[in-house]
């Protein structure tokens, strides 16, 4: 493993290098590199895996911690990253957040992506009930400004039916919770460019059924035109920390890229 850092504009980015192959980059957000290390040491015999914690999020600071995600620098920062380590197209693998910006990264950068799996992107204006969606948001958003970030995690918790927040979230926890709540209308609010035929996909969760990023992964794909791959698991299908297993995920992730090729 052999850690990086890149300068960009208002932020330094950080992101690692494991394993030998043709390079293959995990990207969450809010969720940084961490989240997907089970992941990538399933991966890295075959893959070249780069993964890169979003600005603001893990290793990588930013200049204007209070700045709102925004959806088309962090496909730049993935861009910025995926240059450093290669000149040849890449494969990206985005989850949540991360879909979004792998999304946004083959709408923009087309040059740079081989085949990209954007795993539940949760772009609830996809959603015939956005309206309701919106209101959720700026309901987390409200708390945060008056009561705090565990009031608005809690209130997020309570909505979409996972469990509340620890009492005590870590520092690194804490950073990465404050840019999802900042982010819940300029990140899922976004909508995809158009996409490179061929050589994108959807994935949904097998046990995400009527979840919200269940329902957004299948309302992006029909929009796109794009095929509807179903993962193990849910939401943190690749997570162990989240019920995920990562050996099943991974060779569910390989036959999806394989795919594109």
């Amino acid at each position: 493993m052999t850690t990086h850092t890149l300068d960009a504009p208002g932020a330094v980015l950080s992101y690692e290098v494991l394993g030998s192959g043709p390079v293959l980059a995990l990207i969450g957000h809010p969720m940084p590199a961490d989240g997907f290390r089970p992941l990538a040491e399933r991966l890295t015999g075959a893959h070249t895996v780069v993964l890169h914690d979003p600005r603001g999020t893990g290793a990588s600071t930013m200049t204007d911690s209070a700045q709102p995600p925004d959806v088309a620098t962090l496909a730049d920062d993935l861009s910025r990253v995926l240059a450093a380590v290669t000149s040849e197209p890449a494969d990206v693998f985005g989850s949540s957040g991360g879909a979004i910006t792998a999304l946004e990264l083959a709408a923009t950068h087309p040059e740079q992506m081989r085949t990209v799996v954007a795993h539940e992107p949760p772009l609830v204006e996809y959603l015939a009930d956005a309206d309701l969606h919106r209101a959720n948001g700026d309901e987390v958003q409200r708390l945060h400004r008056e009561q705090g970030l565990l009031a608005a995690m809690g209130e997020f918790a309570r909505q979409n039916g996972f469990p509340p927040p620890p009492e005590l979230p870590g520092e690194a926890d804490q950073r990465a919770m404050t840019r999802m709540v900042l982010g819940l209308r300029s990140i899922t609010s976004h909508r995809v460019g158009d996409l490179p035929e061929g050589r994108v996909a959807v994935g949904v969760g097998a046990w995400s059924g009527q979840a919200t990023t269940g329902r957004t992964a299948a309302a992006v794909a029909a929009e796109h035109g794009l095929p509807l791959l179903t993962f193990p698991g849910g939401h943190g299908g690749f997570h162990p920390g989240q019920g995920g297993d990562p050996v099943a995920f991974a060779a569910a992730l390989e036959e999806a890229l394989s795919r594109g090729r």
